[in-house]
């Protein structure tokens, strides 16, 4: 295959820089032998944009976390094509996500959303299809719902997201698919408030990371508790990503997550679902 001709980092201008972390997290894993996972599109993408993924030598314990959230989206998200062979999955915030082509089962009808210029740079790596198409709008702009087909099984995926908006704007965006898609279901990564405040004071040895902290805005104890935000939405599960594979963290964090139990809580992947649809 023919190499990729590198990419200008002046290209990510406009871009959030933050979507770099999980990519940073999925190509180092993939280089690394015996890494966690196995994502070489990352490798692809990080590589053109002509970023040393390496200027950070020391392991950063939320790219194994970051890596870990994708591994139990990726096998929840098979786990719901595997029921729904047809459906439709929406991805909002995107970002340089590389899902899709490690899920697709040859069926499913899938849109990645987000903000225009971030879909600009996406259209860089990734080609549309019939069944792998692009919305370039944000998703508190209910425009977005007029461009996916109603009536069928439909998945939205939120990774690393939530966090970086505020309760209000994720009660809106939760409020937008459940007026528009009946008996949806969702995926939505979730941080815990204290890791939150921990954060905020905190400085990385990974700048991305270090500034990403910052941004962070909002975060609940358990998906659980977005069941009172408005009736229509029901928690069904949630995964803590730390206890994922906890082996693969060094043994003082390990020790941590034991002692401060709250620790092993703070980042969960939130399974909900969307009963009954409100518009009429």
């Amino acid at each position: 295959m023919e190499e990729m001709a590198k990419l200008s980092i002046d290209k990510l201008k406009n871009i959030p820089e933050t979507l770099l972390f999980p990519l940073k997290a999925r190509y180092l894993e993939t280089k690394k032998k015996g890494g966690i996972i196995n994502d070489p599109k990352s490798v692809e993408i990080l590589d053109a944009l002509d970023y040393d993924a390496y200027k950070t030598k020391q392991i950063n314990i939320s790219h194994i976390g970051a890596c870990l959230r994708t591994i139990i989206l990726d096998e929840q998200v098979k786990n719901f094509l595997r029921d729904h062979p047809d459906g439709v999955v929406v991805n909002i915030g995107c970002g340089l996500d590389t899902r899709f082509p490690r899920v697709d089962n040859g069926r499913v009808l899938w849109f990645d959303l987000d903000l225009p210029e971030v879909i600009e740079l996406r259209q860089y790596f990734f080609q549309e299809t019939d069944r792998f198409k692009f919305i370039p709008i944000s998703v508190l702009d209910p425009s977005w719902v007029h461009l996916i087909p109603k009536g069928k099984c439909t998945l939205f995926i939120a990774e690393g997201l939530s966090f970086y908006f505020s309760e209000d704007e994720n009660r809106q965006m939760l409020s937008i698919i459940r007026d528009n898609f009946a008996e949806a279901e969702c995926f939505m990564e979730i941080l815990h408030p204290w890791f939150i405040k921990m954060s905020a004071n905190r400085t990385y040895q990974d700048p991305i990371s270090t500034r990403a902290a910052t941004l962070l805005r909002w975060g609940v104890k358990s998906g659980r508790e977005l069941e009172t935000w408005f009736e229509g939405l029901k928690f069904i599960e949630e995964w803590f990503v730390v206890k994922k594979a906890l082996y693969r963290f060094p043994l003082v964090i390990r020790i941590l997550f034991t002692v401060v139990p709250v620790m092993a809580k703070m980042n969960k992947i939130v399974h909900l679902r969307f009963v009954g649809n409100r518009k009429t």
